[in-house]
């Protein structure tokens, strides 16, 4: 499962820095190799600088919201795509410029984790096991386990002694 995963992002980056030599030399030829390199050299500088100042926002709000007692309302995920952002942004290229700074406008942003979200959750729900081969169900209940008047978990367990 995980090297699918990988192999699929691997191809996509490989597909989008294909399309982007392409774009960049296009755009070479209309305007000249000078300005496409310090374009391009503009929008890496502008953009590694707004992906620290978006970075470090997010990682306050984890923090606040960590130290107020709660869980992170976008962290994880959030923080990820700001990092993927950000190394789309290394990448030489005008589509992945542009993916990159999609990724950074935090509406936009929200949008797609709250969707990869359903989407890590209809994988869970549809192969709970699709990550740890023969493990049980993520967050599922031990089968021996009750719950009293909606309060704590409740374990029953049975020791057998062993004497060697």
């Amino acid at each position: 499962m995980l090297r699918r995963v990988l192999l699929r992002i691997l191809l996509v980056l490989l597909g989008l820095q294909v399309l982007d030599l392409v774009l960049l030399v296009a755009v070479s030829r209309s305007v000249g190799f000078w300005p496409t390199f310090a374009g391009l050299l503009l929008v890496g500088f502008l953009g590694s600088a707004f992906a620290r100042r978006e970075g470090g926002r997010v990682w306050r709000s984890v923090q606040a919201r960590l130290a107020a007692g709660q869980p992170p309302e976008h962290g994880v995920i959030d923080g990820a795509l700001v990092l993927l952002g950000a190394v789309l942004l290394i990448l030489p290229g005008i589509v992945t410029d542009v993916i990159a700074v999609l990724l950074f406008v935090p509406p936009l942003r929200h949008r797609l984790a709250a969707a990869l979200k359903r989407r890590l959750a209809r994988e869970f729900e549809l192969r709970p096991s699709a990550f740890v081969p023969g493990a049980p169900a993520p967050f599922a209940r031990p089968p021996n386990e009750r719950r009293i008047d909606g309060g704590s978990a409740v374990i029953d367990t049975t020791g057998v002694e062993r004497r060697e």
